[in-house]
């Protein structure tokens, strides 16, 4: 093997991760894009929706100790995410996508959490999430125990109302 083969043979074993990242990356921004377009086609702001409703869910996220800022509250009409809830053990009622930017102080609810009465339940739990942030990516267990007790601490305070419908 002459030098102008090994050559080529180290460029070509060069290329090959310089190719794969490159194709990671690719796919990467692919698949926000898909999940940032899938939330603004697949869902609907309750304050278009349900103005009384969505009302009562920022009272929720006014609470003191909430201190991420504004929240917008929009309701699932068949998202990715909720698509795949039937392969999750316990289902999915609402979600706060708080790693993609355009979406990171957006709580996600579907049709069924806002005929509950738990509603202030699964906002508070979802504005853990949203406090709680990139802090507590990690093990599942642990960052759902983060929005529990946010929602634990957020319930406390609240002035005991119900949602109009």
């Amino acid at each position: 093997m002459g030098p102008p083969k090994m050559k080529r043979l180290l460029r070509i074993l060069f290329l090959v991760p310089v190719a794969l990242v490159v194709n990671l990356l690719i796919t990467i921004v692919f698949v926000y894009f898909v999940l940032v377009c899938d939330i603004y086609i697949n869902t609907e702001r309750l304050s278009r929706a349900n103005p009384p409703l969505n009302v009562y869910c920022e009272n929720i996220a006014h609470s003191s100790q909430f201190t991420k800022g504004p929240v917008i509250f929009r309701i699932d009409k068949g998202t990715l995410v909720f698509r795949l809830a039937p392969y999750f053990r316990d289902g999915i009622i609402g979600y706060a996508p708080f790693f993609i930017f355009p979406h990171h102080r957006t709580v996600i609810l579907s049709d069924e959490v806002l005929k509950r009465g738990s509603l202030d339940v699964i906002v508070a739990h979802e504005l853990g999430h949203i406090q709680g942030g990139l802090k507590h990516i990690g093990s599942a267990k642990e960052m759902e125990q983060y929005a529990n007790n946010f929602a634990i601490q957020v319930l406390k305070t609240l002035e005991p109302q119900e949602p109009q419908k």
